[in-house]
């Protein structure tokens, strides 16, 4: 678990980096807050108690995600690239299979730093952000959802084995008991339906996971279900967010018919072995 003082440093350095490249990092919050003890996932580099360069690994299952930043003041002197061997080095010894280095579309150095890694582009995903000011219909009155409780969880892992192309024993990779925590099961007509994640950051609620079962897509219970999510933050006064990638343009469209917008891209780039 990270100190208070690390996660407010982190927090000092991270805003400094965005304003000055104009740029959104994605350094996901919720589980910097919440770092298990028994993984090193963090890497600092100080100097004269300043927090001059920072990586954090994100590890899903048998993948991981990689996201760093450096005080602009302080760029080219290596100190990206030995926070990053040190993380490569951890992540190969902990058996982690894929790794994913995470950057903003729009950053500079950060694809410059790209360059010289032994890197190619996999995919890109949109932040979006949904519009008060536009309005949408649930289009269907007998769909509900309802928070996931502990004998959800299978549902759960063979929902994201469905709805995102792993096997159910990667898909259980991501998850320990209690896991279903923060999830909602997705019912329609009585009968479940699908599956979300929502988690709380700031003023902000975040939409992940998101899957219709394949024999019940088409039916007009993706935007119900976005409707219905909408409107149960937007009451407790929070921004909705959402990622989704862009080859997805099924999704893409969903999600626009319900007024979110994108505000930032983030690129990945998968390391070779």
């Amino acid at each position: 678990m990270l100190l208070t003082k690390q996660l407010q440093d982190i927090k000092t350095l991270q805003q400094d980096v965005e304003r000055y490249d104009e740029i959104n990092l994605k350094l996901n919050w919720e589980m910097l807050e919440t770092r298990p003890q028994n993984e090193t996932n963090d890497y600092f580099y100080y100097e004269d108690q300043e927090l001059v360069a920072f990586l954090g690994i994100y590890r899903f299952g048998n993948k991981a995600e990689i996201c760093g930043m450096v005080r602009p003041s302080k760029r080219r002197n290596g100190y990206a690239g030995m926070l990053l061997n040190e993380a490569l080095m951890q992540l190969k010894s902990s058996g982690i299979q894929t790794v994913l280095l995470n950057i903003p579309s729009n950053s500079t150095s950060g694809h410059r730093f790209a360059k010289n890694q032994p890197v190619t582009y996999s995919f890109s995903e949109h932040q979006m952000k949904w519009n008060p000011h536009i309005r949408s219909e649930t289009g269907r009155d007998d769909v509900v959802i309802k928070e996931a409780q502990a004998e959800d969880l299978e549902y759960i892992i063979q929902m994201d084995a469905e709805g995102f192309g792993m096997s159910e024993k990667e898909a259980r990779t991501m998850y320990s008991p209690g896991a279903e925590k923060g999830h909602y099961i997705v019912y329609a007509n009585n009968v479940r339906a699908g599956k979300l994640r929502v988690i709380v950051d700031d003023k902000a609620s975040w939409i992940y996971g998101f899957v219709v079962t394949t024999s019940m897509q088409g039916k007009g219970i993706g935007q119900a279900v976005l409707v219905r999510l909408i409107q149960q933050e937007a009451a407790k006064g929070q921004d909705v967010l959402l990622e989704v990638a862009l080859e997805n343009a099924h999704a893409l469209k969903l999600y626009t018919s319900v007024g979110f917008e994108q505000f930032s891209t983030q690129d990945y780039y998968t390391f070779s072995e």
